[in-house]
């Protein structure tokens, strides 16, 4: 953030001057008010969600806006702008003003699309500020019944072998990018199978149609696996998940943390809103995160509310996964028409 301007106009004198000197020093003595912030919105909020009503992106949206309306004094209206794997509703913010009352749901699309998008119609290091993080979602690995695949040891021999079969939701998807990470990490290759959604992906998985699947920790998987129907071998970071204790995690396995994924939510706004709403609707966040209404019901789908530290702090993950899945698509020759 810039240092404050200094004014060079004559400051007050006398009683007045001492007034305002000893409130200065009360204020440099008193704790930082992380949760009541200076800035206050004026008019409703917008929360800009580029997919579909009804989809998990649009059920953290709108828990998320609840409580941080509560925060922040004001409505937090969520609209849905899908289309264009998420850029449609990044599009969208870019033409609000910068004033901190107009953001968008923060996703891993936001360092995916710059890779796989030719005109994306912003800037991505320069365009967009992060506020705060809201959650971190599991990235799971599944095999069909009918594969034979038990372990994530099997699924890389197989790659490593044969081959492999691996449906996706999708060129540039998370289910098809988690695939592309383990296999270029290991050294080996796969065969993707494209469908129009994770839901067409995951009926082919059941079917036997494709062995493997990749994918975003979701409620209709366990009782599949309860009942024989899939196998999920593990989850693609270094410990356990809070939600899934009986699933391995890759650290388990011995994969290196290149090898290791997980995405995640939060709140931007277009750069150059003021510092004062971006500390503000980063508080907002941190009261969102620690709500029992919004930590109950993200546990039961298995995903895990995560608070950033600090704006800067959410800023710093977005540049750093920007970087790291900007090189792997470019990497892959990963291209979407």
């Amino acid at each position: 953030m810039m240092p404050p301007r200094l004014s060079a106009a004559p400051g007050p004198t006398g009683p007045t001057r001492r007034l305002l000197l000893g409130t200065a020093l009360a204020g440099l003595a008193a704790p930082a008010r992380a949760q009541n912030p200076a800035w206050r919105p004026e008019r409703p909020l917008r929360l800009i969600v580029g997919f579909a009503p009804g989809g998990t992106a649009d059920l953290v949206a709108r828990l998320a806006a609840a409580e941080m309306g509560k925060a922040l004094g004001q409505n937090m209206i969520v609209e849905n702008r899908p289309g264009a794997s998420g850029n449609i509703a990044t599009q969208a913010v870019m033409q609000a003003p910068a004033d901190g009352h107009t953001m968008a749901l923060a996703g891993l699309q936001l360092v995916t699309n710059p890779g796989l998008i030719a005109q994306l119609g912003y800037d991505p290091s320069r365009d967009l500020q992060m506020c705060g993080q809201l959650t971190a979602l599991p990235v799971v690995v599944m095999a069909s019944a009918r594969s034979g695949i038990t372990t994530i040891e099997e699924a890389i021999a197989r790659a490593k072998g044969p081959g492999v079969t691996i449906g996706t939701a999708g060129v540039g998807t998370s289910s098809h990018l988690g695939a592309e990470l383990l296999f270029r990490t290991v050294g080996w290759r796969f065969e993707g199978v494209q469908y129009r959604g994770g839901a067409p992906a995951f009926q082919a998985l059941l079917s036997g149609d494709v062995e493997m699947m990749f994918d975003l920790v979701a409620s209709y998987q366990a009782p599949a696996a309860a009942e024989g129907r899939v196998k999920i071998l593990g989850v693609m970071q270094q410990n356990r998940a809070e939600g899934m204790p009986d699933v391995r995690s890759f650290g388990e396995a011995g994969l290196p943390v290149e090898a290791q994924m997980r995405s995640w939510q939060g709140i931007c706004v277009r750069a150059g809103a003021p510092d004062a709403a971006i500390a503000a609707l980063h508080a907002a966040t941190v009261a969102a995160v620690q709500s029992p209404e919004f930590t109950t019901r993200m546990k039961a789908l298995s995903i895990e509310p995560v608070a950033s530290a600090s704006p800067a702090a959410f800023d710093a993950l977005y540049r750093a996964e920007l970087g790291r899945w900007t090189s792997l698509i470019r990497d892959a020759g990963i291209t979407v028409q």
